[in-house]
């Protein structure tokens, strides 16, 4: 019996094969443990023999058949055992790429769930750009995965090329005993099912990450140009806010000056009367954030109130202001006739005709 020649040097294994000759080996070492006992029975028989022809030619003879017979029975089994040690190892292989596909799917499914955790959208800046960082860490590590399951698919492609796609008939006949074939057919399909939703999850994940990233990138320009408008109105009211602060009391101002105070009054409402705009636009910019897109933060509806609130309280005390001065002006002003009040002594009281004529009574 011949056994078959370089069965382990082959170019890249192929499943089919591998089950064919898994077949052959199987079929070889059956054979050669039949005879087994056959091959000790001439060795032993041959041995005795050798007793008795020592010295003779047809000893020297059955010497060399012997030594020849046990030669290649050594040879076959040596070749025998390397066939199937071969066979094990390409076997293992295949179970190790089974095992891959697993782990891939297990990890793109463990990704896909820890990219659902990152949502929704934060309502401020600072909670956006923390995201941001996250999911960039996370794109990187998909980044350097990607190598990782290009290779497995690719492998499996090599390793699948050749490999017939069993039919539906297949699947739905009765159970019988496998051949080689079918049971090559039954390891690549299983194969090529992970193989496939290998690729499926991992062009899922990696859209979904993109998408992610440039709904981040958006809300966090929208985000940052809603914190920029309040962060610039905010400065221009404290600003307004410290030359209010400065305001002495009516009541403390020198007569003479009430005309000087009024205009100044005037000039401040003028010069901060643009603030309404940076109150419009910063409104309208806060007012695009609507649930399920985005709904604000705590801390950013708390920073619109504040602003909305400190430019109507700006407002309010400008007009009472001047509400105050121009009464102090009318009562105490250069026009006024306050002055008379202090000629009349009691039982005498001073009051003024509708043509502002003073008159005094008793």
């Amino acid at each position: 019996m011949q056994a078959p020649q370089n069965l382990c040097i082959l170019p890249r294994l192929r499943l089919k094969m591998l089950q064919r000759k898994t077949y052959y080996v199987k079929d070889l070492q059956s054979e050669i443990d039949t005879h087994t006992d056959t091959y000790h029975n001439l060795d032993e028989n041959g041995q005795k023999i050798l007793k008795g022809l020592e010295g003779a030619e047809d000893g020297v003879l059955l010497q060399r058949r012997l030594d020849d017979m046990n030669f290649h029975w050594t040879e076959l089994r040596k070749k025998s055992l390397n066939i199937r040690a071969c066979l094990e190892t390409s076997a293992e292989q295949w179970k190790r790429l089974h095992i891959s596909l697993q782990d891939l799917l297990a990890w793109l499914n463990l990704k896909n769930d820890e990219l659902t955790r990152q949502k929704p959208i934060g309502g401020d800046a600072p909670a956006v750009q923390q995201q941001n960082d996250v999911h960039r860490t996370f794109k990187r590590e998909l980044k350097a995965k990607e190598p990782v399951i290009m290779s497995v698919l690719d492998t499996v492609h090599q390793f699948l090329a050749d490999q017939p796609i069993e039919g539906p008939e297949s699947v739905l006949a009765s159970p019988k005993v496998r051949t080689p074939e079918e049971n090559a057919q039954a390891v690549a399909r299983v194969i090529r099912k992970h193989a496939e939703e290998v690729k499926v999850e991992w062009d899922k994940l990696s859209t979904r990450s993109a998408d992610w990233q440039k709904r981040i990138d958006e809300a966090l320009q929208r985000l940052l140009e809603l914190q920029g408008a309040m962060d610039e109105l905010n400065r221009k009211l404290r600003q307004a806010e410290a030359t209010r602060d400065t305001w002495q009391p009516v009541g403390d101002l020198l007569i003479d000056s009430l005309q000087d105070h009024i205009e100044k009054v005037k000039a401040f409402r003028a010069e901060i009367s643009p603030f309404k705009e940076n109150v419009t636009h910063m409104n309208d910019l806060a007012r695009q954030f609507t649930p399920p897109d985005i709904q604000l933060s705590p801390y950013n509806l708390n920073q619109l109130e504040d602003l909305n609130t400190r430019w109507k309280l700006l407002q309010i005390s400008i007009d009472e202001r001047l509400k105050q001065l121009h009464e102090a002006h009318r009562d105490f002003g250069p026009t006024s006739q306050h002055f008379l009040s202090t000629s009349v002594q009691g039982p005498w009281e001073r009051a003024i005709s509708p043509n502002k004529v003073p008159y005094y009574i008793k």
